[in-house]
């Protein structure tokens, strides 16, 4: 029996991937915290079709929160015709929703992150790469990102393919690797998605182009399938979706609480909308640019990277790089300018921050989640560090974000 006092909300989902996870991540957190219940339903599970009726009928929500895909399935159910309905990742429809309360995620706040890692690079060309079918949200990620650069001083190409070949993968592709020949190298290349930066990736291995001494590269949305499979690893804005999730959560209770169901928001011509934004740039191997470039040095920064919260000490960087440990430790700093072990803390630190943003995971546990042993060596280091504790930290950043 459903405990009627308890408020429902029910996630519809094309399939559990990677994105798709963190959402629910974000909506079940502040489910949590607030005493109500997420039904969540795959619709890979059922062929890909959507059955609202069904379940509604079965989870009697008290709102939804649906993929795009069937947007406009849901609006055509009358069953769900009273029911509080936001819209996620809104803008990646293929068709608009008038009048229903949508996320989306900013496009100006995703490309000046990516702008900021390409110009630490020192690169002064840069160019756009749009995603196959070049969609609504990618052509704001190229305009976005062609406005900060050129706010700077620097040259920005954007790669605009003949309107036959944008959902022609194979033509998509030829063009691609023309646009990336003619470029002046070395140059800064924003791609509108990982998926995007693979085939920017897989092209320049065809014409010879090194990642990241000629092309440097970042994509968005931190998928490992794209980002840790194949060489070079690659840079990418991770999205801040898990404060999205709860940003949904929290704007569906108010829909809730205010009796504002579908047909309101519908007639009214325009629904409230939630943006979330940037988490961090997860930088790898694509935009590690050294000054004084090295094979060693670049295979043990992508070790490090990997590898900082297990148990390795300076000795086993070393063994990595194949050399003495006098002249690994000289040419690391000639690289990076700092001491293999500074680059190993860091690594670790940057871990320890990114549990501190999550308040369901206790402070004792982090040391030995991050390659730290239990005591107070953690806590003095990150005071030293941040000028705060990691409970202030944390407390800092809930604040900001609430």
């Amino acid at each position: 029996m459903r405990d009627k006092a308890k408020k429902r909300i029910l996630v519809v989902v094309a399939e559990m991937g990677h994105n798709s996870q963190r959402e629910i991540a974000g909506i079940s957190a502040w489910a949590k915290e607030t005493g109500w219940s997420v039904d969540v339903v795959e619709s890979y599970y059922f062929g890909g079709s959507p059955d609202f009726a069904k379940w509604i009928d079965f989870w009697k929500p008290d709102g939804i929160v649906v993929d795009p895909m069937f947007a406009t399935a849901v609006l055509e159910e009358k069953s769900a015709a009273t029911l509080p309905l936001v819209v996620w990742d809104a803008a990646a429809a293929s068709a608009p929703h008038v009048g229903c309360a949508c996320a989306i995620n900013d496009s100006t706040s995703v490309s000046d992150a990516a702008a900021r890692e390409l110009l630490e690079t020192g690169f002064r060309r840069f160019a756009f790469v749009p995603a196959l079918d070049n969609p609504v949200w990618s052509r704001e990620r190229g305009a976005a990102f062609a406005e900060a650069i050129t706010a700077l001083g620097r040259q920005v190409s954007v790669f605009a393919p003949a309107p036959s070949d944008v959902s022609d993968a194979r033509r998509f592709r030829a063009g691609l690797s023309k646009f990336l020949a003619a470029r002046k190298k070395p140059c800064g290349i924003f791609a509108a998605n990982d998926a995007t930066a693979m085939l920017v990736r897989n092209e320049c291995a065809a014409l010879g182009l090194r990642i990241p001494q000629d092309v440097a590269l970042i994509g968005v949305d931190d998928s490992p399938i794209y980002c840790e499979r194949g060489e070079p690893t690659l840079t990418s804005v991770r999205l801040d979706i898990e404060g999205g999730g709860r940003a949904v959560a929290e704007l569906l209770s108010t829909l809730i609480r205010d009796g504002a169901g579908r047909i309101r928001h519908r007639a009214s011509g325009g629904g409230p909308v939630v943006r979330y934004g940037v988490e961090g740039v997860v930088r790898r191997a694509s935009t590690r640019v050294l000054q004084v470039f090295d094979a060693r040095v670049s295979r043990a920064l992508e070790w490090i990277r990997l590898n900082a919260c297990s148990p390795i000490d300076v000795d086993d960087v070393v063994a990595v790089m194949g050399c003495s440990r006098r002249l690994a430790d000289l040419n690391f700093r000639k690289a990076t300018g700092r001491s293999i072990l500074d680059e190993i803390h860091a690594r670790r630190l940057d871990e320890v921050k990114s549990l501190l943003k999550r308040d369901d995971i206790p402070i004792g546990e982090i040391p030995g989640r991050c390659g730290y042993v239990q005591g107070p060596y953690l806590g003095i280091l990150f005071k030293r560090v941040t000028g705060r504790t990691m409970r202030q930290w944390r407390q800092a950043w809930l604040r900001r974000h609430e």
